[in-house]
């Protein structure tokens, strides 16, 4: 071939090419012939060590029913949940799994063996609820009965008797001269909610006792006060009227605690829960247990802006597992969330300074969520068949050098938590107050404990960021938990974010019959250091200034246990160098991780939060990582020295290694 034409060759394929390449473009960015594949969807999915060795001691005969309509659910969602049973289908010889769509016909027998399981689970408490609610129903009726015979005899007496004693007794007549007219509404809503139909599938039991017990505690103090001011009418008509009236309240009153005192039925709640038509429902040997759809099938944290939502399955292993541990165990903790806010804690704020995140993940894990704002509420009552933690959130703004009103009386309460031998779990931000000489009540109440919080002085750490200027960060994230400590354990590998972090120490006058284990530490750098010129306003801007770097390690959280100050059970506390680190804006932060999917940044918080309140309500057996601190493999932290070694190796070792073999080559081809 000539030069001439290999020319024009090689121009022609030059031409072809790029048409090619441009027709592949232009057919590539229609979006009829564009086809997208998630893999990561699709990731074969293992329980965590935790739920494998739970389901190895189940006994007896476990089910694991899912009641969905799959016409109206995600299919991605159900595929995730489908790939979950199995999975514990296969890890527990004692469990079977089932999912059952009420609205397909195959479905309808397994729906109704479910539902006669349920009733045969709870075979001897339907039958004392029955019993009680049908004694209420009498009693209720013969009330209705007594307003009747009673409205007419009360009229006369209000006629003949002075003006004031008519105006008092007139609204009362009216009020049984009503009931006894429209009492049997109230009856027909009991026997309503006792009703078994395709709306309802299993009675109500709870429903039904609520009524009753709101009627007949209500008329019982009606015709308590109509008793009492009869009594001081001062006539014989009055007085025997009055009597009749306080007999009838007794009744009543006897009748309403009958009610109050049945225990509370899971089967009223799972039958609750049925009517929506979607639940999942464990049925273990004797009792069962209810996953509202809402958990299920929905996500439990919060982004910057909006609600994301985690991987089902992790989710979805937590909710089945702790579902099971609960029946297996028999024991449901209670967490109560103690502050001075005048808001609420457990509902979202605009900024995120809420617990509303942590407070779901507890919920998760079959803990009951109870909130004390200790300004405006009382003390909430705890089942003593329930440990009970008590979670303190300390005020991160403080007006003055002087604890306001409400804050010492978060001071006080917290105080009388731990004289009354309570766990309670203290999170503690810095102080001004030692700037200026002045002791820290909050450090001073923890030194009671045998601990020693530098409230005056956070961890501060100097960074590089992306434009190349030098910026100062107060918060550290901690990988590495290697003390012996069941909650070090289940913290290991797990990052968990502490912002404005604290020193703690262990105090050197601390009784000897308390022990603290320190756990949490910030490791020694040239970069760290203790500064106590910080800002409140956690301003990054700031540099180091003569302060020394941080030479040892660092402890932020403390687990203590000493004996009980009023009974022979050791008392367990936790202080934890840091005030943010369970609220939403730390402890909610996300990171994508494909297929529309988000797990959570820092893990370790909620873990802190879990494991921590599961240690101080004795329930050690709980404490393990749980399924959703592994969503996502995490490498641990690279210790200082192996990331020294590797930088020279990166940097001289790997030229170094080129030059040697060049001058090799040049040395052969000398030769």
């Amino acid at each position: 071939m000539s030069t001439r034409a290999a020319g024009w060759s090689t121009v022609i394929f030059i031409i072809s090419v790029v048409v090619a390449a441009t027709a592949l473009v232009v057919l590539a960015s229609m979006s009829s012939l564009r086809f997208r594949f998630d893999a990561t969807k699709s990731r074969a999915y293992s329980l965590s060590e935790q739920s494998r060795e739970l389901l190895d001691t189940l006994e007896g005969d476990w089910t694991v029913a899912v009641v969905l309509v799959e016409s109206q659910a995600d299919p991605a969602t159900v595929r995730q949940v489908d790939e979950v049973l199995d999975r514990f289908a296969q890890a527990g010889r004692s469990l079977a799994v089932q999912r059952i769509d009420p609205t397909q016909p195959e479905s309808l027998r397994t729906y109704e063996s479910l539902l006669i399981a349920l009733q045969d689970r709870y075979r001897e408490d339907i039958k004392v609820s029955e019993a009680t609610i049908g004694g209420g129903i009498e009693t209720f009726q013969g009330l209705i009965q007594f307003c009747g015979e009673m409205a007419g005899p009360l009229r006369t007496l209000a006629e003949a008797s002075s003006p004031q004693l008519a105006g008092d007794l007139g609204p009362r007549v009216g009020a049984l001269s009503l009931l006894a007219g429209q009492g049997n509404l109230v009856i027909d809503e009991v026997k309503r909610a006792m009703q078994v139909d395709d709306a309802r599938p299993l009675p109500d039991f709870e429903a039904a006792i609520a009524i009753l017990v709101q009627g007949l505690s209500q008329w019982s103090e009606e015709l308590d006060d109509t008793a009492r001011l009869l009594a001081a009418a001062g006539s014989i008509r009055a007085a025997e009227l009055g009597e009749e009236c306080s007999s009838e309240a007794a009744r009543l009153a006897i009748a309403a605690d009958r009610l109050k005192r049945l225990p509370d039925m899971e089967l009223s709640r799972i039958g609750r829960h049925l009517q929506t038509g979607e639940a999942a429902i464990v049925l273990g040997p004797d009792r069962a247990s209810v996953i509202p759809a809402g958990q299920l099938f929905a996500g439990a944290v919060t982004g910057s802006r909006e609600r994301v939502s985690f991987d089902r399955r992790f989710r979805g292993e937590q909710l089945f597992s702790s579902a099971i541990r609960s029946l297996v165990e028999g024991v449901d903790p209670t967490v109560i969330f103690v502050h001075a806010e005048e808001r609420s804690m457990l509902q979202s704020s605009p900024q995120n300074i809420d617990v509303s995140g942590a407070a779901s993940m507890l919920e998760a894990g079959r803990i009951q969520v109870l909130e004390w704002p200790v300004t405006s509420g009382e003390r909430p009552l705890v089942s003593p068949d329930s440990p009970a933690v008590w979670i303190v959130l300390a005020p991160a703004r403080r007006t003055g050098l002087k604890p306001a009103e409400p804050e010492m009386k978060l001071l006080r309460t917290v105080s009388d938590l731990l004289a009354d031998g309570e766990p309670v779990m203290l999170s503690l931000y810095p102080s001004l107050l030692q700037r200026y000489g002045q002791a820290d009540p909050w450090a001073e109440l923890v030194r009671t404990l045998g601990v020693d919080v530098r409230t005056g002085e956070v961890v501060s750490e100097s960074q590089r960021g992306a434009d190349g200027e030098t910026n100062v960060r107060m918060m550290q994230v901690i990988t590495e938990f290697t003390e012996p400590h069941p909650i070090a354990a289940a913290l290991h590998g797990q990052a968990l974010a502490v912002p404005l972090p604290i020193p703690i120490g262990v105090d050197e006058e601390a009784d000897a019959r308390v022990s603290v284990d320190l756990i949490g530490q910030v490791s020694p750098s040239t970069s760290r250091w203790l500064e106590s010129s910080w800002s409140p306003r956690e301003d990054e801007s700031a540099v180091q200034g003569d302060e020394p770097p941080l030479e040892q390690e660092i402890p932020v959280i403390a687990a203590i246990e000493r004996p009980s100050p009023v009974g022979d059970v050791p008392q367990r506390v936790i202080v934890t160098g840091s005030g943010g680190w369970m609220l939403n804006y730390v402890a909610d932060m996300v990171m994508a991780t494909g297929g529309d999917r988000y797990a959570l940044l820092y893990p370790g918080n909620h873990e802190l939060l879990l494991s921590g309140s599961a240690w101080l309500a004795g329930l050690d057996d709980r404490i393990a990582p749980g399924p959703l601190s592994q969503e996502v493999a995490r490498l641990g932290s690279i210790p200082e020295g192996v990331r020294f070694t590797w930088t020279w190796v990166l940097l001289l070792g790997l030229p170094g290694l080129i030059a040697v073999f060049g001058i090799g080559v040049w040395t052969v081809r000398r030769s």
